[in-house]
Formats: structure tokens, sequence, C-alpha cells
């Protein structure tokens, strides 16, 4: 699917009856050269809200990009058809080094949704470089929500905002990554057995799926035995997932999270 694909918000009514809801439709280009048979129907909104192209979100990340003066190149992008995200990285610019040769970087998310299911928004994250897996966080790492509604269309202020917590991350004046980074080499140090893979898994991260979790072991059990590869068997089968679902993404920064808060406890 085309995640830069026309879009339209129109309205809905029966019988000459019109409805506060609209419809939102997705030109789809599979689906043959009539264009009207052409739109598929992706979500309804409501009459107020604004909705904002994919194209417009991904220059609003090139804009973060360039205000704060790191150099970030695009990693990838995440669209099923709703909900999209498109990722970035410092590739270049270490903030700090969990093992010898085994440092990480400062990169951020932008969000977007055609239905409503996802908040308009801002992410920072933090990526291994020798692997590229990308580390989320609910709780520990700045998020941003951009209002939905067409009296808050102009950004720039937020986008500002945005861009200098970025640069702040980059630059090592970030208490929240700095705090993150103390966590993964304590992590890094933290041996795992049988007795404290059953804490972990019973009283920190109690909601992860389990198929999941099976997976994350199976990675676990020929990656090592330490918190930091734990968590590494994690983001390897999150964040490389072939076919990545919104609840991938927050499964990384729950078990991120998760693993943060156990060692530090």
């Amino acid at each position: 699917m085309n995640p830069y694909a026309e879009i339209r918000k129109v309205p809905l009514d029966y019988q000459g009856i019109q409805s506060n809801a609209y419809s939102v439709q997705r030109f789809d280009q599979n689906k043959g050269d009539d264009k009207f048979l052409s739109w598929k129907e992706v979500g309804t909104v409501s009459n107020n809200y604004l909705l904002v192209d994919n194209t417009r979100v991904r220059n609003m990340a090139e804009e973060i990009v360039s205000n704060s003066n790191l150099n970030m190149e695009e990693e990838k992008t995440f669209f099923d058809g709703r909900r999209y995200a498109i990722s970035y990285i410092a590739k270049d610019n270490s903030i700090g080094e969990v093992a010898a040769g085994d440092d990480v970087a400062i990169g951020f998310q932008m969000w977007n949704s055609y239905d409503g299911s996802t908040s308009l928004g801002f992410k920072m994250m933090i990526y291994r470089l020798v692997c590229t897996n990308g580390m989320m966080s609910h709780n520990v790492l700045n998020k941003y929500r951009f209002r939905h509604s067409p009296d808050s269309e102009n950004w720039e202020k937020e986008l500002e905002k945005v861009s200098g917590l970025l640069q702040a991350g980059g630059e090592g004046k970030h208490d929240g990554v700095n705090n993150m980074i103390s966590n993964f080499k304590r992590l890094n140090e933290a041996q795992v057995n049988v007795d404290e893979l059953s804490d972990i898994r019973f009283n920190h991260l109690s909601e992860i799926p389990t198929g999941t979790w099976g997976s994350v072991i199976d990675r676990f059990l020929h990656k090592g035995n330490t918190g930091w590869d734990l968590l590494n068997s994690a983001t390897d089968e999150l964040w490389h997932k072939e076919k990545a679902t919104v609840a991938s993404y927050n499964q990384n920064a729950t078990i991120v999270d998760g693993l943060c808060n156990w060692v530090a406890a």
C-alpha cells in the first residue's frame, strides 16, 4: 500500500439526511482504473476532524530534522491502511556506549491516522547502532500530541519545541535519555537466570502476550544471558517484524520500560 496515496473526507447521508459523521477514503490504485471504484473507506470521523495526509506528516518530520541540527536519516515507514509512522535515526551521532563497541543513538517517530485511532504525534526513541534495533518508551522519553482540529492547524511552535527536545537528547542534555542509557548499562551487567526471568515475566511484563513472549525467549536462548541480551531479543523480534502492527510497537515500549524498571528496582 502506498502511504502517500490521495485521501478525502466526504459527508455521510441517508435519503437526504446528512450525518454528523464523515467517511475517510483512501485512493487504492490496486482496485483498477475506475476512479469511483478505487476509493476505499478507512474509517469515519466527526465533521470537525482535521484530516492530515501522510505526506504532510513526513514533511513535518523533515522539518523537525532540519530544526534539530542533527544529522538524521529516514530509517523505516509503517502503514497499515489507516495508521502511519515514519522513523528517523541520527546514525552518525553516538549518545552513549552500553558496552565496548555497542553504541546507541537518538531517533524519533511521527505518527498519524486516517480514522482517529492514533493521534498525530511525535515520539522520541533510542536506537542500538550495531543492529538498528529501535527502543521505544511509554513513560521515559518525550511524546507530543498535535491536535486534530482546524483551529490548531499551525504547528510551527510545536515543531520547534519537539526539535529542541530531540536536539537535547542528541547532545546528552536530556535527563530521560541519559537515565535510560544508564539502565541499559545496568541491564548489560545483570545476569538473567530462571528466577530473574520469572520475576521479569510475572512482575514486570505480565501484559505481553504469551506468543510474543515465547518468540522473545527463543531469541534470548541463542543470544546470551544478560538483561541487555533479553531487551535486544525483544527489539529484534518486534522492531524488525516483517508485518509490524501498532501492537508490536506498543509491546516494544512496554518491554523496554519493564526491563528498565526491573533493573532499577
